[in-house]
């Protein structure tokens, strides 16, 4: 495919501003997408509001404007709304929280076609503070409303955002550990990329620290604390004998003169870059890989919320006993459910096998099915359903099929929860 043709899209979700870009094959880096050139306008207010005479649906800072001056109807907390399964009624219609962000969705993605008028989008990635289940089915929701399917769209977090935008950059940037510090309004967290370079293909591992209930927006408010003095320890802290190459800041947290002072105290022996698009970019630079256009084939990413274990039964398939893959490494917990049919081949127990990416560790369980009625060899068909209850922790469900009409199926026969081997 012509490099050229495609529109790869990064769009970052959040409940008081929303951001979109492009990747553009021109420059080699993500262009912002706004009203027009001002920086200011790449910021658009996540709002819709309804004007009371005409009915007309508005977005951003129009639907700002129009709710000021008490001429419409604002819907805003977009997020929260989808979280919380919100419904609302304006003239007498009922709106789910999906059909408001697909609204949302449809009204903002019309900018693209100012700088790009007859591509339709390739890859579009969406970025959220964190992976909330509803938040994200939501978001599929919507975006499906308006015709892209899920093979044209994936939901990652911040962090992940981070990820694929420090990695991109120049190597130079991330020789050793990197971190970003995160000040909105909600509070300060953190995030350090370590990179494991002794195995190949390397593994960028993510940690995130939160530090929200120390340093918010309404203890800032209310003047209880010394937010540079606050702030600084726990920089200070953390950075406390790291190895780190380079550091990056975003949020609304950080404006003013009281961040760049603190900040410069950080920089000595290190790289330092603030701004407030690292997280669309990151977006962009994800969708970029995702379209096939991949410059991170050597290394695999590992965030927060992601399992380091693929787990694997031994089980009689296609006329072979084979290892039979239950799910990969690398998968967010949340995201594991998978589900398998094994026939079992004069078996008393099940065998699981766990692989550790970053250890090469192999554990092997065998799980006893001592409940199973006695049958020949080869009679007896299993259905393997295998679900996270977080990222160290499977839970496997063992319902018995039976064998046709022959040997009848008694059903959920067992359920276990296994200990993920987790080393870093």
């Amino acid at each position: 495919m012509d490099n050229s043709k495609k529109l790869i899209v990064g769009y970052d979700l959040c409940d008081d501003y929303s951001q979109i870009c492009c990747y553009s094959y021109k420059t080699f880096e993500p262009i912002s997408i706004g009203f027009n050139e001002d920086e200011d306008d790449t910021f658009i207010p996540t709002a819709l509001c309804v004007n009371k005479d005409s009915r007309v649906w508005l977005y951003g800072k129009d639907a700002i404007a129009c709710h000021k001056d008490g001429s419409g109807i604002l819907i805003d907390n977009l997020l929260d709304k989808l979280k919380n399964d919100e419904e609302i009624q304006i003239f007498e219609e009922s709106y789910s929280a999906v059909d408001l962000l697909e609204k949302f969705f449809r009204k903002t993605l019309t900018l693209l076609k100012d700088y790009f008028p007859t591509e339709i989008i390739t890859q579009l990635v969406v970025t959220i503070s964190e992976l909330d289940s509803p938040i994200v089915d939501g978001i599929y929701e919507a975006l499906l409303m308006l015709g892209i399917d899920k093979d044209r769209v994936t939901v990652i977090s911040h962090g992940t955002s981070f990820m694929y935008y420090a990695l991109t950059q120049d190597r130079e940037l991330w020789l050793n550990d990197v971190g970003l510090f995160d000040f909105q309004s909600k509070g300060l967290c953190y995030y350090q990329i370590s990179i494991n370079r002794r195995i190949n293909p390397m593994i960028a591992i993510l940690e995130k620290q939160d530090f929200s209930d120390t340093l918010n927006h309404q203890v800032i408010k209310e003047n209880k604390v010394d937010k540079r003095f606050v702030f600084e320890n726990i920089a200070n802290t953390l950075l406390y004998k790291q190895i780190i190459t380079t550091l990056y800041f975003t949020g609304k947290g950080f404006e003013g003169d009281w961040a760049m002072e603190s900040i410069q105290s950080l920089c000595a022996g290190r790289r330092v870059f603030m701004g407030q698009k690292l997280y669309v970019k990151g977006a962009c630079y994800g969708a970029k890989e995702l379209s096939g256009d991949r410059k991170l084939d050597n290394i695999i990413l590992l965030n927060n919320d992601m399992i380091v274990n693929s787990v694997a039964v031994r089980a009689y398939v296609d006329g072979n006993i084979q290892e039979v893959i239950l799910t990969d490494a690398t998968v967010p917990w949340y995201e594991v459910n998978s589900e398998v049919e094994v026939i079992l081949d004069d078996a008393v127990d099940l065998e699981v096998i766990f692989r550790n990416i970053i250890t090469k560790e192999i554990i092997r369980e065998r799980i006893p099915l001592n409940s199973l009625p006695k049958r020949p060899n080869r009679m007896t068909r299993l259905k393997l359903h295998l679900s996270c209850m977080d990222r160290n922790r499977a839970k496997l469900i063992i319902t018995d099929l039976g064998f046709g009409d022959i040997y009848p199926a008694m059903g959920k026969v067992a359920e276990y929860i296994m200990d993920m081997v987790e080393t870093r």
